[in-house]
């Protein structure tokens, strides 16, 4: 079996293809060893100040990403995370990152061709692969965030079968519209999977640090992270904490320590079938928090209608909100082929119909796609990072002033949403004291 790699940190996500390379990222020392050696460096985009505004908006300008490709990631986003988060959705903590799955499938699209590519551009909303790769890359840069008060990094990575040709074409636009670093790595021995974790903990805070198995029927790994580390625009403070019971879904109760804070003027969302908040970030973005009405299931909300209502909508009251919130951390992990199958994309699973001579002469199929995630949330702000691994084997407005309290004592939903409204992570807290 051939693996690939994708992870987030706060987002990342990881791609292996049975092709052959590897990546490196900025301020990262080339990982020379016998298994493995740096064959590219990619310059990340250069970080703007807290303070630069000018600055900011200059980047802005620069990179206009279209709302058709907007629209397009989000309805992966919404579409993916209604079916992942189904299975469970009353019995567990689930963290997923679908901005990570979708970079990983738009890189592994630049090399597709035929009905192969027809059904990648059709998964990911869009018609033509060289756009796809444009607006990914405008996306990339606009994202990226990294000064003193937040980070909101992706890195693309490469992990190339030492011997095996690739298409330039292919290679180019995965360095100038992903930042993609390139390696050269020996799948049989078992220090390039080490060498490639390394890589996910450096990208990602050391909040994901895998042990990857590497095969010797690998042909390319392609690991995309996201990472991000923001502080709340609004923090709680310590001393304001108290303990009190959640209850979950099958009606165990549990003592927690819960964040409380009173917000004026504050963001107020009222929906069929759930109120919630927003909690905004220094960084840019938010921290959505969805808390089902009493007698409400999550997984009655677990739509996409549903989850962009809920997420994606911008029109909210303003309000006078009492926020009583339970710190949480926890870890996820989510095997992702049946949902992308649910969604359409099937025949690059298969080993005799799969077509991906974009990237190399030699026929490979992606064989496994998985996923993991980390977050916390704490008084000062959140950090969420993930992974995602795909394998890939070769085979033949103010109102008036409202008093509302929101207090989060039992199983509810939470989005991380960036500023130009695509959503780095959705998930659920069912016991928040599971780390």
């Amino acid at each position: 079996m051939k693996k690939c790699i994708w992870k987030y940190a706060a987002g990342a996500a990881v791609m292996t293809m049975v092709l052959s390379g590897c990546g490196t990222a900025k301020g990262q020392e080339p990982d020379e060893t016998k298994s493995c050696r740096s064959v590219t460096r990619v310059q990340e985009p250069e970080s703007i100040d807290f303070e630069d505004w000018d600055a900011r908006r200059a980047l802005q300008e620069a990179n206009p990403v279209s709302e058709k490709f907007i629209g397009a990631v989000n309805r992966f986003s919404y579409a993916s995370a209604a079916q992942l988060l189904r299975t469970g959705a009353d019995a567990k903590n689930q963290n997923y990152s679908p901005l990570s799955l979708y970079y990983a499938l738009a890189l592994a699209a630049q090399g597709s061709e035929g009905s192969t590519e027809e059904e990648l551009l059709k998964l990911l909303g869009m018609e033509d692969k060289a756009a796809l790769a444009d607006e990914c890359g405008k996306l990339f840069r606009r994202l990226y965030i990294d000064h003193k008060v937040s980070k909101q990094k992706l890195a693309n990575s490469l992990w190339l079968k030492k011997g095996q040709n690739f298409r330039k074409k292919f290679l180019k636009t995965a360095q100038d519209d992903f930042y993609t670093s390139v390696f050269e790595a020996d799948f049989e021995n078992p220090e390039t999977g080490k060498a490639m974790g390394r890589w996910i903990s450096d990208q990602t805070g050391g909040t994901l640090a895998p042990e990857l198995k590497t095969y010797p029927e690998e042909a390319l790994a392609i690991i995309n992270t996201v990472y991000l580390y923001d502080e709340w625009q609004q923090r709680f403070m310590e001393s304001a904490n108290t303990k009190d019971t959640f209850t979950t879904a099958s009606g165990e109760q549990m003592t927690c320590e819960y964040m409380n804070r009173k917000f004026d003027f504050h963001s107020y969302y009222k929906g069929d079938g759930y109120t919630g908040t927003a909690l905004g970030l220094k960084g840019a973005g938010s921290m959505v928090f969805i808390l089902p009405d009493e007698g409400v299931e999550i997984k009655e909300l677990l739509t996409e209608d549903s989850l962009r209502d809920m997420f994606g909508n911008r029109e909210r009251e303003s309000a006078t909100v009492t926020v009583s919130l339970p710190k949480f951390r926890f870890e996820d992990s989510m095997e992702l082929i049946p949902v992308l199958q649910e969604m359409g994309l099937l025949e690059a699973f298969e080993a005799l119909k799969a077509d991906f001579s974009s990237m190399t002469d030699e026929q490979i199929f992606i064989s496994e796609v998985k996923q993991e995630t980390h977050i916390e949330v704490v008084e000062s702000g959140v950090e969420a990072s993930a992974y995602t691994e795909i394998a890939m084997a070769a085979g033949a407005a103010m109102t008036e002033e409202k008093n509302y309290e929101l207090k989060y004592n039992r199983p509810f939903l939470f989005g991380i949403i960036s500023d130009v409204e695509t959503p780095l992570f959705i998930g659920i807290c069912n016991m928040p004291n599971q780390a």
